[in-house]
């Protein structure tokens, strides 16, 4: 039986096991949501999910349905630090949730998907007062913003 401090080293040690990270957009009624996968090399694949049909001429390859992917990389330091933030909050499932008002029709939640478990929502505004939530908010928001800059370039 292990005593409180070694049971919390073990939970807290930085594992390749618990799998790759996916910021997730959940989407709303009016915009598509998307999942994120970030390798920790910096690599990316985005597959937006569609709310609604694409309009596409008979016989195209996916069908109208299809989700829509993208490969990309964003710099290996920021997945790097979203990786540490990740085992550093870790159980994600101990994180405080995060309340705020939404739009039932055009509200959307952003969470982070990692070893099983998942993150709060990070995209309600306002002050975050947990630092772990606060660094999962900012690598969120900055892999994301990286990736559809990455996507723009063409990279």
């Amino acid at each position: 039986m292990m005593d409180g401090a070694l049971e919390q080293s073990a939970r807290k040690e930085p594992s390749p096991g618990r799998g790759l990270a996916v910021v997730v957009n959940s989407g709303s009624t009016n915009t598509s949501g998307f999942r994120l996968r970030v390798e920790r090399s910096g690599k990316t694949e985005m597959e937006v999910l569609r709310r609604r049909p694409r309009i596409l001429p008979p016989g195209t390859p996916g069908g109208a349905d299809a989700p829509i992917r993208t490969s990309g990389k964003i710099l290996a330091e920021l997945a790097e630090r979203l990786y540490a933030d990740l085992e550093a909050a870790w159980p994600l499932s101990a994180l405080p949730e995060q309340h705020c008002f939404k739009s039932a029709s055009f509200g959307s939640r952003l969470t982070i998907e990692y070893g099983g478990q998942s993150t709060p929502d990070l995209s309600c505004p306002g002050g975050v007062e947990d630092p772990k939530l606060r660094a999962l908010v900012e690598d969120a928001r900055q892999v994301v913003a990286a990736n559809r800059g990455a996507e723009a370039a063409g990279k």
